[in-house]
């Protein structure tokens, strides 16, 4: 799977768990930017990224990250 489409599974669970507009989720975007992204959410946003892609997530790993890029390069195996 390459950076596009990990971001397309990204906003789209970050927009679902926070039910917030896809189009306010951007690369440049980080938790506190997204209203309603807190612990709890970063939990589900994950999981919710595994179902999409069908894939196992490293949780710990994620919390390395600042911003969606990063989320992104993190899980495309180009980051972090």
């Amino acid at each position: 799977m390459d950076a596009n489409e990990w971001m397309q599974h990204v906003v789209a669970a970050v927009a679902e768990e926070t039910e917030t507009p896809a189009s306010e989720i951007s690369a440049d975007s980080t938790a506190a930017d997204v209203p309603g992204w807190d612990s709890l959410a970063h939990v589900r946003i994950m999981l919710n990224i595994e179902a999409r892609a069908g894939q196992p997530v490293d949780i710990d790993a994620s919390y390395t990250v600042a911003t969606v890029g990063e989320l992104v390069a993190l899980l495309a195996g180009t980051g972090s």
